[in-house]
């Protein structure tokens, strides 16, 4: 039977996997796979993680982030149950995901927040009311590609004439600007130019709040985290 002490780190340790997943290296069928459609992905700056963000559990299998600390680097999300061992048991997932870092790439640089990846991503998911679909015009060109019955991976697959390099894409064509005009109200109108400041620092702003919100949790997670390890630690010193 464990002792307090043991109980007290594996909770420790649970709440931090809960805040910060696992980062694991890819199958190498798999980062095959991902340079054969995306030969212009740099995946030195890319992470894969198995599991989702805390306010995602649940609600997603798949999800892609800019790092925090670093203007260049970005996070790919899978959740637990979408692994086979070291790889992705769905490989259209994991293309679809691997589309989104090429945008984050092809955005430009940001830090945690303040990336344009996100506040162009928020934006037009504003312009479709919050719900998760394939009118998101950034959800849309992922889906053409790889994530659906329809899209070329898996239609091409499902008919026994898959080939990567047919369907290798250099530029996710993320056209930060035309996007952004196409989110905002009035747009296709003479208000769309007005507006697009005003558009623009008022989704920057929301991006920012949430992602402070999301440091407070992980900051107050994790110092319980190391509260409840040091205290584990100390009891089982003592135990001896």
């Amino acid at each position: 039977m464990a002792s307090a002490g043991e109980r007290l780190r594996t909770r420790a340790r649970r709440l931090w996997r809960w805040l910060f997943p696992e980062e694991v290296a890819l199958s190498e069928e798999d980062r095959r796979a991902i340079e054969a459609v995306y030969p212009t992905l740099d995946l030195r700056r890319v992470s894969f993680h198995r599991g989702l963000p805390h306010y995602l559990k649940g609600l997603a299998q798949g999800m892609v982030l800019p790092a925090s600390l670093s203007p260049w680097r970005c996070r790919i999300y899978i959740a637990p149950r979408c692994w086979r061992g070291d790889s992705v048991a769905d490989p259209g997932l994991l293309l679809h995901e691997a589309f989104h870092a090429l945008q984050v790439q092809e955005s430009g640089p940001g830090l945690g927040a303040l990336h344009p990846f996100l506040i162009l991503y928020v934006a037009c998911a504003a312009r479709n009311g919050f719900f998760y679909s394939h009118r998101h015009p950034m959800e849309a060109d992922a889906y053409h590609l790889a994530g659906k019955r329809s899209s070329l991976f898996e239609s091409r697959r499902a008919a026994g004439s898959l080939d990567l390099a047919e369907i290798a894409t250099r530029t996710s064509g993320l056209a930060f600007w035309r996007k952004l005009a196409r989110s905002s109200p009035g747009a296709g109108t003479l208000l769309s130019m007005p507006m697009l400041p005003l558009w623009l620092l008022a989704w920057t702003g929301a991006v920012a709040l949430l992602w402070v919100a999301r440091l407070l949790v992980e900051g107050i997670g994790a110092v319980a985290a190391a509260v409840l390890w040091v205290t584990g630690f100390l009891l089982s010193l003592l135990q001896l």
